[in-house]
């Protein structure tokens, strides 16, 4: 394993140089948090969505991207740009949108509209046309390219109530029992690199009514890739509870650059975080779980009580930000009911 790191170490700062040449070769998307409140409003966090050129490889502006919910056609569109990001154009009030897909305005770098015409964030009024049920709902972006295939990602917008408390856990070194080798062995099909322990203690606090969120900085191409893993992992009888999986808005190599090289990763966590948080009258975190500096830094930042803030160390052994107290997830599944009260959902 050692072997093995010392190599991932080679190829990280490898990467450092070339990081910025890569230029969102895979495709994903974030899934969503949809809140509702006792009015029936929706509020969602942002429709991240990525379309790289292994599966469009033509320049991709102006591709029309179709949205289907819970298998169901909705009426509301995006559009991608140069990069392959998707977006909502904002000229027709409906959000609706006659762009259509000129390979040449693309090619030449003309197909972007300007800033105050798009944005990632769906209008309470198109939420409303989704059909949304509570808890998860599956949803398919589908392109027709102009060579007439047709490519897709999916994601899943997780529906909750206003009064729903959260609990966010880091992933890499987290959930795996290191941040470079959790990203690597999954994909070599080594998927049991997890702290034991860890999918039981989630799921006690997921029966309890919390909704647990998986925050990490791989980059959002490695989305279908990480809810594959988290929803992989049982410790019989138990199996990781599902919640909204929210990555990096970032190429492979760019998110590893964050994560590794340039070491600062907490600004993306806390920008996403905040995001979360502006869906909700109150803050909405409860918890959290984070192998690093930078992830408690973020937890912090959202107000989270300290107490309730846990450093996970590679032994497996976790450490309460607030009280300095060394526990671990034995001890934590004892005592889940009184540090994670019933909530009624």
């Amino acid at each position: 394993m050692a072997r093995l790191s010392m190599s991932a170490i080679c190829v990280l700062i490898f990467i450092g140089d070339i990081a910025k040449a890569d230029n969102n070769f895979l495709t994903g998307a974030n899934d969503i948090i949809a809140v509702v409140d006792e009015d029936g409003d929706i509020k969602a966090s942002p429709f991240n969505v990525q379309f790289g050129k292994k599966d469009i490889w033509l320049p991709r502006s102006g591709h029309v991207v179709s949205l289907e919910v819970n298998e169901k056609d909705v009426p509301v569109g995006m559009v991608l740009d140069n990069e392959g990001q998707a977006y909502f154009p904002t000229l027709k009030s409906d959000g609706s949108s006659n762009r259509q897909y000129r390979f040449w305005s693309a090619l030449l770098g003309m197909g972007n509209p300007s800033p105050k015409h798009r944005t990632n964030s769906a209008t309470s009024s198109q939420l409303s046309r989704f059909g949304l049920q509570m808890g998860p709902n599956p949803i398919l972006y589908r392109v027709t390219t102009s060579s007439g295939s047709i490519v897709t990602t999916s994601a899943v917008i997780h529906l909750m109530n206003n009064t729903a408390k959260l609990v966010v856990s880091d992933i890499d070194g987290t959930v795996t029992k290191s941040n470079i080798q959790g990203m690597l062995l999954p994909a070599l099909g080594l998927s049991d690199w997890k702290h034991d322990g860890v999918v039981e203690l989630y799921r006690k606090i997921a029966n309890q009514g919390y909704q647990i969120v998986y925050l990490t900085n791989r980059a959002i191409g490695q989305s279908d890739m990480t809810r594959e893993y988290i929803y992989s992992l049982t410790e019989a009888p138990y199996k990781m509870p599902r919640g909204p999986v929210l990555l990096q808005i970032e190429s492979l190599l760019g998110a590893l650059q964050t994560e590794v090289i340039v070491g600062q990763p907490e600004v993306n966590k806390i920008a996403a975080l905040n995001r979360v948080k502006g869906l909700f009258p109150v803050n909405p975190f409860f918890s959290g779980f984070g192998n690093k500096a930078w992830d408690i830094l973020a937890y912090k930042a959202l107000n989270i009580d300290p107490d309730m803030i846990f450093s996970v160390g590679e032994d497996s052994i976790l450490i309460s930000e607030g009280t300095r107290i060394f526990t671990n997830y034995t001890d934590l599944m004892e005592r889940v009911s009184i540090m994670y009260p019933l909530l009624n959902v």
